[in-house]
């Protein structure tokens, strides 16, 4: 089981670091993943992360899941061609996952992969959302079929444990969240 986690500059590290760090407490693979040529990439706070790969090292079809972590770079996302033709791509497979957090479900809702879903997002995204067709709800994570949100850093927990559930199933969602003593 495999997961890409997309980065650009001005990623917000929490919504990045914390489904990388959860998602393999569950053995789940996950390959992070700069967007564009370079593979240090740095946060909106100016932390400095080094990827796994970058886009040209990567096949879509070897992932279960993709993850788009937010931050005020999140634009930065939909400057690839590539990613954005991946993300619409993977998404009509409902056997794939797409799971994006913050403003990232933003670029979710232009592609219109969000229309008549029921999804959430950071505040100030919320009315690209409407505006696109999706189903604004005030939760902390919605799954809606194969497509995850989350509304921004506060979260980041709650969401990376839905994302271990989608791929893995309750039980273990509830084993990591005990390990790292979660509620």
């Amino acid at each position: 089981m495999k997961v890409a986690e997309f980065i650009v500059e001005g990623f917000e590290q929490i919504e990045a670091v914390t489904p990388v760090d959860l998602l393999r407490r569950a053995g789940i693979t996950v390959d992070t993943v700069s967007v564009f040529d370079e593979k240090k990439v740095k946060s909106s706070h100016g932390v400095v992360i080094e990827t796994d790969k970058n886009m040209k090292d990567i096949n879509f079809d070897d992932y279960e899941m993709l993850i788009l972590p937010g931050g005020p770079g999140t634009g930065n996302y939909e400057k690839s061609d590539f990613l954005m033709e991946g993300l619409q791509n993977f998404g009509k497979n409902e056997k794939k996952y797409i799971a994006a957090i913050c403003a990232a479900p933003g670029v979710l809702a232009r592609l219109g992969m969000l229309k008549n879903k029921k999804a959430v997002s950071f505040p100030s995204v919320e009315s690209d959302l409407e505006k696109n067709g999706a189903v604004l709800l005030r939760e902390n994570v919605i799954t809606d079929g194969n497509i995850t949100t989350s509304r921004g850093a506060g979260t980041a927990v709650d969401f990376s444990l839905r994302l271990i559930e989608v791929l893995k199933g309750k039980e273990e969602a509830e084993r990591i969240a005990e390990q790292i003593v979660y509620k």
